[in-house]
């Protein structure tokens, strides 16, 4: 790669970042001389962002600088991907690739050293990013803060990595990481910033919660983190506003071709927070909803106070400005009741499809209509607006309503995988305080509903010459990815290699056997069912249910389904002996198919054990009487009965029975 000094703008960012010493950097490819002008691109990423939030606090009038960018730009609803992963998603918005191209595809990754499990890093992305591209054909770029982009990337310009004041990640620890920034003197003013601006006080938080001064020490004292509103808006806050300071310095010094700043708070708040949001939830404290209600407005008006900011910086170059999301996020009375992280999944739970994007800029043909694009588009629209190739595996296009003269001209599409070399810094093996900061960021991700406690402690049981830095949520993911596509078949030998990894996954199993029975491989399929309640599926009575719902269906159009459901019953029985609910749902199939002995066999050890269950009784006497044993049966019926006197239909049954003379006595 061509090699020249640092220029001077750079130095300049680095003394405001609050960096005294002295750079010593490898030079990094410049502009050609003479080169014509480039047009100009901000992409700001607002996690979790979606139109249902956005619209209604634009009517209120609350969001003054995105309402600015609308009325002068457009907007499109912007499609996600099941699953609705952060690391996933934004990889593919940088990469225009799939998940199953790029390879970042879980928020952690086995260290290849010690095989302990670590944030997600971009020795996981198996293909070059749009700043590498951009990079690689003389623009210089700024990115601050992306999913997955430490070790720093050696760019043409600057990167500041997600190991710079995460939300997720322990900044105290992380922040001292190796190769957190390129170039790598950036580090120590970056370092200061967070310093400065990563514990907002008092003042700041109370604008937001309706806390008093002794609730915000305790809170702050008790260090609960993301597990206490009051903390974890803290937290969100200051690491909005660390990376908000460090792209604005470093743009406004060294006036990038292409700037990409992250913001994770506007999901971790709707996580933190989401269900204090109006409508009140009944299972929601008085208390809580009257301190806590206006925080995630409250995060959202301070994002786009920043936004105003990065927007004059765009008006005053020229540049085009797009806002994007990653997914949507569920406000309504669909929202889970519970913290995030209360069950597994729960964070996933509160996403949802689409999420938002907007642009304004000299190449975007204002319009009124809302229109449709998805994560796939922004990056091949990205490439539209700075004139560089897409990638021939793109499954994305450049949005509609780009156009006019500042519009440059469309090139030839390109491999970028041979054109755009990735070159990160080398990191050492990790340290004692890298790895505390994972275990951290682990406790995090089960704090909020991304992992579970159980999957956490999971050791890799792969054998040594098979092991890799893939987790198993690695393989799920990419499997859930090919499922909800209907690609079903594709999917499972994933969700195999997620389970060769911890055999007892209960995720794991459960979606293997979702892909199996939708391939109606139905017994595989239950099999895999019973598995993942053994291996403690969090809500395992549903689940089972749901199974039973489904077949249920399938016997109205094919009578002969029932066997598999009376089959399925049979192993979910067999697995868990002490389930009287399965049992009885056992006994019950039985009995529908006029298979009555085995039915009271059923019945006969629930009531051994129950001998009080009103049901269990009852279907003793129905299926004493399917044996044609009315004697036995009015005797079941009339032990139900003093129990439970208040049983017309078993009362009447049981007269029915008494005037059958004596072939009932």
């Amino acid at each position: 790669m061509p090699q020249r000094r640092p220029g001077r703008g750079l130095a300049a960012a680095v003394v405001a970042l609050g960096l005294g010493a002295s750079l010593s950097l490898s030079a990094q490819t410049g502009k050609p001389a003479g080169a014509a002008p480039r047009s100009r691109v901000i992409l700001v990423g607002w996690d979790g962002a979606d139109w249902t939030l956005l619209d209604r606090l634009l009517k209120e009038g609350r969001l003054p600088n995105l309402a600015s960018l609308i009325a002068k730009g457009r907007t499109w609803n912007l499609e996600s991907f099941q699953p609705l992963a952060s690391p996933l998603v934004w990889n593919t918005i940088s990469t225009g690739r799939t998940p199953l191209d790029h390879g970042v595809a879980d928020f952690q990754e086995l260290d290849p050293k010690s095989r302990t499990r670590v944030p997600i890093s971009g020795r996981s992305r198996r293909v070059p990013a749009i700043w590498n591209l951009a990079s690689a054909k003389g623009l210089r770029v700024g990115v601050v803060g992306w999913w997955a982009s430490w070790p720093a990337e050696k760019v043409n310009g600057f990167l500041v990595s997600d190991r710079v004041a995460p939300v997720l990640f322990d900044p105290e620890t992380l922040v001292r990481s190796q190769a957190i920034t390129w170039p790598e003197g950036l580090a120590d003013g970056v370092r200061i910033v967070v310093k400065r601006e990563w514990n907002p006080p008092f003042e700041d938080v109370a604008k937001a919660l309706r806390v008093s001064r002794a609730e915000f020490d305790a809170a702050v004292a008790a260090d609960r983190d993301l597990a206490d509103p009051i903390t974890g808006y803290r937290k969100i806050l200051g690491a909005t506003r660390v990376h908000a300071k460090i792209a604005l310095d470093l743009y406004e010094r060294e006036k990038p071709d292409l700037l990409m700043v992250y913001f994770q708070g506007t999901d971790e708040i709707g996580h933190v927070a989401g269900r204090f949001v109006p409508p009140k939830l009944p299972q929601v404290g008085d208390e809580d909803f009257r301190r806590f209600s206006v925080a995630v407005d409250a995060l959202y008006v301070e994002t786009d106070r920043i936004l105003g900011q990065i927007r004059e910086k765009a008006g005053r170059d020229g540049a085009t400005l797009i806002v994007a999301s990653d997914h949507g996020f569920k406000w309504g009375t669909d929202r889970p009741a519970l913290p995030s992280g209360v069950q597994f999944d729960t964070a996933f739970l509160w996403h949802r499809d689409p999420g938002m994007m907007a642009a304004e800029g000299p190449a975007v043909v204002p319009s009124r209509e809302r229109g449709k694009a998805s994560v796939f588009d922004v990056a091949p629209t990205l490439c539209r607006l700075l004139g560089l190739p897409s990638d021939p595996a793109f499954e994305g296009k450049p949005v509609a309503g780009l156009g006019g003269p500042a519009l440059p001209k469309a090139v030839a599409p390109v491999s970028w995988e041979k054109v755009a070399p990735v070159e990160r810094l080398v990191v050492l093996e990790m340290g004692a305080g890298e790895k505390r900061a994972a275990e951290e960021f682990t406790k995090k991700l089960i704090s909020l509903g991304y992992l579970t406690g159980s999957e956490a402690a999971a050791v890799d049981a792969r054998p040594a010459d098979r092991a890799g830095t893939e987790t198993t949520g690695h393989y799920q993911n990419l499997a859930t990815f090919l499922r909800a596509r209907g690609k079903y078949a594709e999917s499972v030998p994933l969700y195999r290699k997620a389970l060769e990894i911890n055999p007892k996954s209960a995720t794991a199993w459960m979606n293997l056997s979702i892909a199996l029975f939708h391939l109606d491989r139905w017994v595989e399929a239950d099999e895999a069912l019973v598995k993942s309640i053994q291996s403690g599926y969090n809500d395992p009575e549903a689940a089972a249910y749901r199974r039973v719902s489904t077949y249920m269906q399938r016997i109205e159009r094919r009578p002969a389904v029932r066997k598999d459901l009376i089959r399925y019953l049979r192993s979910l029985a067999t697995a868990f002996p002490q389930n009287d609910r399965y049992g009885a749902s056992l006994g019950k199939a039985l009995f529908e198919d006029r298979q009555c002995a085995e039915s009271q066999a059923v019945f006969s050890e629930i009531v051994s054990r129950k001998p009080v269950d009103i049901e269990a009784l009852n279907l003793m006497a129905l299926t004493s009487l399917c044996l044609e044993r009315p004697a036995e049966a009015q005797g079941w019926f009339r032990k139900s009965l003093e129990i439970d006197p208040n049983q017309p239909a078993v009362r009447e049954a049981s007269v029915q029975l008494e005037r059958g003379g004596s072939s009932v006595r």
